[in-house]
Formats: C-alpha cells, sequence, structure tokens
C-alpha cells in the first residue's frame, strides 16, 4: 500500500527535533525525500501525518 499525504514531519542528520514540511497535494515518501533532498538534505527518519494525529483524544 502506498501511503499518501499532505503533511510530513522529517529530521535530518544531527538534529534532535522534527520539522515538518506541506504540500498542496498528497503525496508519497518518494516524492516527499526526493524534494527534501533538493531543498535540505535527506532525511534520516520520515513520518507521513494525518488530521487526527496528535488530537486529544
Amino acid at each position: 500500500m502506498i501511503v499518501r499525504r499532505r503533511t510530513w514531519l522529517y529530521r535530518l542528520a544531527g538534529q534532535k527535533f522534527v520539522q515538518s514540511i506541506s504540500f498542496d497535494h498528497p503525496v508519497t515518501a518518494a516524492m516527499v525525500r526526493d524534494a527534501l533532498k533538493r531543498t535540505v538534505g535527506l532525511p534520516v527518519e520520515l513520518w507521513g501525518r494525518t488530521s487526527t494525529d496528535l488530537l486529544p483524544h
């Protein structure tokens, strides 16, 4: 199953905290890695985020 998300969290080598990147339309992890590689560097970790993540229960 290929996951497509609009908002992704990533961490670069040497960073303690994650950063986020958002897109106008849902994209795959491979597309996110390509975009990050062109702009800030290759991420060490990458997570897709949905609108229900981090909401209080």
